[in-house]
């Protein structure tokens, strides 16, 4: 959603509305969604803190004629989706924070007034209520170790968090990236077959899994860049980035080479990489026992 748009509501049980946030270009917000019905709801991913983001989620609380907040799930820990959790807590007395397991330490380490608020381990497949509307935390690493979506199935509606985005790709890069399990998500994600996609940054897409699909095209699109880089005799990461990323800005070298990086890792696992140098930097080259067809690469 765009920042400014008023809330909408994008099925029986799901609400969102583009909230202000910290987050990385193109995007300047983050969307919040509200998942109830009959006046109860659950906030995920508040984004950003201050005036601007309150208003906007009071407007959607008012909008749907949300009166109790059962509390707010989280997609995963980075400050975009989590800055705005402590004001919303103090405005709206919510007192329960459900976020991935391997999250909750870094939550309390982003300053989440846990003495106020109770931050709670939401394991995979638990199933939580807000009024008649019943929605699944579901396991969906690669963007971050502690990554979820959320499944509305009443709705056929995904929120995604940062495992799409609306429109362009997600970024995948270490440390927490993982370009495995991220292909392994979107599968798991796609084998729902969801009519709505409902991601942090960009539009909400209603056109069933294309954009989980596109997804996928694009992350096995840049592996096959990074192959092709590398049969043409260039190893270092430098090189690699300048080969896969030509023109790219100053400012994004570093997300870029930790993209390469995850590429790099998963290339590396299914031996058909090889690392020839002593550090991350290179250099790397394909593997001579890697007997597969370089225009194969159709992944998990």
């Amino acid at each position: 959603m765009i920042l400014g748009e008023p809330p909408r509501r994008w099925a029986a049980g799901l609400w969102g509305v583009a909230v202000p946030s910290p987050t990385l270009a193109p995007w300047n917000a983050t969307t919040a969604y509200l998942i109830g019905a009959e006046g109860v709801g659950w906030i995920v991913d508040p984004g950003g803190a201050g005036s601007d983001a309150g208003a906007a989620i009071d407007a959607m609380l008012a909008a749907s004629g949300t009166r109790t907040l059962k509390g707010v799930l989280l997609t995963h820990t980075h400050r975009d989706h989590v800055a705005g959790v402590a004001d919303l807590a103090r405005r709206h007395g919510v007192d329960d924070v459900r976020v991935h397991p391997a999250g909750v330490s870094r939550l309390v380490d982003l300053a989440v007034p846990a003495a106020k608020v109770r931050i709670r381990a939401l394991t995979p497949g638990r199933r939580l209520t807000a009024g008649p509307v019943v929605v699944e935390a579901v396991a969906t690493p690669g963007h971050a170790r502690d990554h979820l979506a959320y499944w509305v199935a009443g709705d056929r509606a995904l929120v995604a968090g940062d495992l799409v985005a609306g429109e362009g790709s997600t970024w995948v890069g270490l440390p927490d990236g993982d370009v495995t399990e991220y292909l392994g998500s979107l599968a798991a994600a796609a084998a729902l077959a969801p009519r709505l996609v409902a991601p942090a940054h960009g539009p909400v897409r209603e056109d069933g899994t294309r954009v989980l699909d596109e997804a996928r095209a694009h992350r096995l699109a840049r592996e096959r860049a990074v192959l092709a880089a590398l049969r043409a005799g260039i190893g270092d990461l430098a090189g690699l980035r300048e080969a896969v990323y030509p023109g790219l800005e100053a400012a994004a070298h570093d997300l870029a080479e930790r993209s390469l990086l995850a590429h790099l890792r998963k290339l590396l696992h299914e031996r058909r990489v090889v690392h020839l140098g002593a550090g991350e930097t290179g250099p790397y080259a394909p593997d001579p026992r890697d007997a597969s067809d370089p225009d194969d690469r159709s992944g998990p």
